[in-house]
């Protein structure tokens, strides 16, 4: 499986954009074809690897498999505690506090706005929002 992916990043890599095969099914330059005067057909890259992954049951097209897939993998490797994914809603006390300690940061100078945001655990954006409105 571990080749198979490698194989199939490379494959994508090395290509940028269409590859040219003969009516046999081999891949040939288009500067070639058109010198040699062999008729060639587009092919996209990202079809063949679809098709590779899917032969060896990864569905990689199909949004559910793919969402199931990352949560396995975050799982595994620690990185998914499931509230990731949801969004936190504040209430306008809660805003209020976190300005009112933003401003004894920035007094102090400690801290940029993108390090607070993150520390407090809210969007960047979203912070940036607050201060405007």
């Amino acid at each position: 499986m571990r080749e198979l992916i490698k194989e199939a990043i490379a494959d994508l890599k090395k290509n940028d954009g269409f590859v040219y095969v003969t009516s046999d099914g081999k891949r040939i330059d288009l500067h070639e074809a058109a010198a040699r005067g062999i008729a060639v057909t587009p092919v996209n890259p990202k079809d063949d690897v679809i098709k590779k992954l899917e032969n060896a049951g990864l569905f990689l097209t199909d949004g559910r498999f793919v969402n199931d897939l990352n949560e396995l993998i975050g799982l595994i490797t620690g990185q998914s505690s499931g509230k990731s994914s949801k969004r936190r809603t504040f209430s306008d006390s809660e805003k209020s506090k976190i300005l009112e300690e933003w401003k004894k940061v920035e007094a102090a100078g400690k801290k940029t706005k993108a390090a607070f945001a993150r520390e407090v655990g809210i969007g960047y954006q979203t912070f940036i929002n607050w201060l405007r409105g």
